[in-house]
């Protein structure tokens, strides 16, 4: 009876919450001043370490885009001198700079050192872009993305597209970025909200450099971090779907887990770190207090829904039937409707990517199949990122370019 009671408790604080954070995100304005250089200066980051067998493709295409970029202004961070991205950096009269700091491992500690090297030397750009050493971007991103620079957003990420698209298991993992800039970053703008950042194909307003002098995020996943004190400081971001790159997704299970695990457990960190602060700024009623609210409660009323739902059914199940044989055939059929959930979830989120990804028609059955073991296999990276002190940042096996 405790459970059924407990159950009913979850449901009704994640409906309660999921409808209260929209409606306070109404709550939102947005605080945008028009700049009016024709020109901005453009600087673009590239964090690789180790990263030879993909960089080149990104050089190529930066060097091909419509809004042309000084090569002068691109700088390649890597960790010693024997990285033949150096090489190939030089082929393409880009910046190399080498990390002496070497204890500190997490890109946001490679992005601030790199950062404090220019701040020393008195180098400022308008805007600095960031790009993982596996994009390509398509010929107009920059064009499009300085367009909301312009418009007064301080910080704008593009739309995240896949380059391996012929892995049922890479897609899966691609439709996670799907979810967050599609579903959750749509939504949220549509509210004039902040957006969460997921990784890499973004900009930053160059003021936001020049005050830090460094890069101030950096943990394991600063990419959230950065995103809950864009939140915190009432900084203008946006989410730009026709500003389009393309990254790898793993395509491996070991390599997948080891990267959903590090991001598991720097989600948690940095959610539980800002909790203070963001609830001491919404009671100031600062104007875009429905996404504070909102990054407060995180994936709370998703976790309460979805533990809610599947305590009732597996109660419901365990109630109905005494004798052991029949209770574990009711376990299996309460497994594969869970399943076959998910596989419906599964078949709108294609829906709504299909176009943009560009599957095959194989791909997309043996995603629809696949997909739903993907998600439950969270389980398996929240256990990881529970009981694995030594989570760190990583090199991410790449798939070699031909």
């Amino acid at each position: 009876m405790i459970l059924w009671y407990l159950s009913y408790i979850l449901l009704f604080l994640g409906l309660f919450l999921f409808f209260l954070t929209k409606v306070i995100q109404r709550k939102n304005t947005y605080r945008l001043e028009k700049r009016t250089n024709k020109k901005p200066t453009v600087a673009i980051f590239i964090p690789a370490r180790d990263e030879s067998t993909v960089i080149e493709s990104l050089l190529c295409s930066i060097e091909s885009q419509t809004y042309s970029v000084n090569p002068s202004h691109i700088y390649i961070i890597v960790e010693n001198e024997d990285d033949p991205s150096i090489e190939i950096a030089h082929r393409h009269h880009v910046n190399v700079f080498i990390r002496k700091k070497l204890n500190l491992q997490t890109k946001g500690y490679a992005l601030a050192e790199l950062i404090e090297d220019l701040c020393t030397k008195n180098i400022y750009y308008d805007v600095y872009f960031i790009f993982d050493a596996d994009n390509i971007l398509e010929k107009n991103f920059i064009e499009e993305m300085l367009k909301d620079y312009k418009k007064g957003f301080a910080v704008s990420t593009g739309y995240r597209a896949l380059k391996n698209t012929n892995s049922y298991f890479s897609v899966s993992a691609g439709l996670t970025f799907f979810l967050v800039n599609e579903i959750r970053n749509r939504a949220s703008l549509k509210n004039h909200g902040n957006l969460i950042l997921s990784g890499t194909g973004y900009y930053i307003d160059g003021k936001y450099i020049k005050e830090w002098g460094t890069f101030p995020f950096h943990s394991l996943t600063e990419d959230y971090e950065s995103s809950l004190y864009y939140t915190l400081e009432g900084i203008s971001t946006n989410y730009n779907e026709n500003a389009i790159f393309y990254d790898e997704q793993p395509e491996k299970y070991s390599v997948s887990l080891k990267q959903r695990s590090r991001w598991v457990k720097g989600y948690f960190e940095n959610w539980m770190g800002y909790q203070k602060r963001l609830r001491k700024k919404q009671k100031e009623h600062p104007y875009n207090e429905g996404s504070i609210f909102e990054m407060r409660m995180g994936i709370l009323p998703v976790i309460f829904l979805v533990v809610s739902i599947l305590l009732m059914l597996l109660l419901t199940f365990c109630s109905l039937f005494s004798f052991r044989w029949i209770t574990v055939f009711f376990l299996f059929l309460f497994c594969a409707l869970v399943y076959a959930f998910l596989v419906l979830i599964t078949a709108l989120l294609l829906g709504m990517a299909g176009k943009k990804m560009k599957l095959s028609k194989t791909v997309q059955i043996q995603v629809l199949l696949y997909h739903p073991i993907f998600l439950i296999s969270y389980i398996h990276a929240v256990l990881v990122a529970l009981f694995k002190k030594d989570l760190k940042w990583e090199k991410i096996e790449r798939i070699e370019e031909v």
